[in-house]
């Protein structure tokens, strides 16, 4: 496998498969909605003139795509004038397909299937009993590190680097509330869409919304979304 790395300052990886994966998809969109925006992470913005984006990751997680590991994704999300109208997050290996949108969500177990599930997130309203899952235990902003540190020491169980397998599992109600840092627009638009519309609340650490990427709080139950907003208040002063 060829791997090129895009940053000169750090590892982030790039592949045939995540270019390969994002051509096809704007050329099925481009087919299908010439008139639509795409905004893709390895070939950006082509404008359109209609109220509609499409926004492609071709592989979110693709350190653990090259490292064999599942829970990286293709997300595809729509959106029209900043606001979410659908996403899905779709894991070919292990042939899993979530979409999200209109206040309803599902999955798949594979693309064969004709019997979607229904998901959506679970009641949880004390971080002492959350599910709490975060891409690393350590990040570059000290402002928040604390904050990190504090949320996942009362956690009752903490999870590192499932990409954006997380908010699927939280979507699905086995994970309660998904932390990250740095995010990009085509990172979280399609969990945001599937988050929402399972239930579940998203928004940036100081509790504002919309988002556009940047450090981002998943949450299934509003409780612990606002105690984790609380804390990282408290720690960031």
């Amino acid at each position: 496998m060829i791997i090129e790395n895009k940053s000169k300052i750090s590892f982030n990886p790039v592949t045939i498969a995540d270019k390969s994966a994002e051509k096809k998809i704007r050329k099925m969109i481009e087919k299908l909605y010439p008139n639509d925006s795409i905004v893709g992470e390895e070939y950006g913005k082509k404008s359109g003139s209609t109220d509609f984006t499409w926004i492609i990751d071709p592989i979110d997680g693709t350190k653990a795509f090259i490292s064999g590991i599942p829970t990286w994704g293709v997300l595809l999300s729509l959106v029209r004038n900043t606001k979410p109208i659908m996403g899905v997050i779709y894991q070919p290996f292990t042939g899993e397909l979530f979409w999200g949108g209109f206040g309803k969500a599902f999955k798949k177990i594979n693309l064969k299937s004709n019997n979607p599930k229904s998901i959506s997130v679970r009641k949880c309203e004390n971080l002492a009993n959350a599910v709490v899952a975060t891409s690393s235990p350590t990040i570059s902003s000290q402002t928040f590190q604390t904050g990190l540190n504090e949320i996942m020491r009362l956690s009752k169980l903490d999870r590192y680097g499932l990409d954006c397998y997380a908010y699927a599992m939280l979507a699905e109600g086995y994970i309660d509330a998904v932390i990250e840092f740095g995010l990009q627009e085509y990172d979280i638009r399609a969990p945001e869409a599937i988050i929402l519309s399972s239930g579940g609340i998203i928004s940036n650490l100081d509790g504002s919304y919309p988002l556009t990427g940047g450090d981002v709080i998943a949450s299934g139950d509003p409780l612990v979304h606002k105690q984790i907003i609380s804390i990282f208040s408290e720690h960031s002063r």
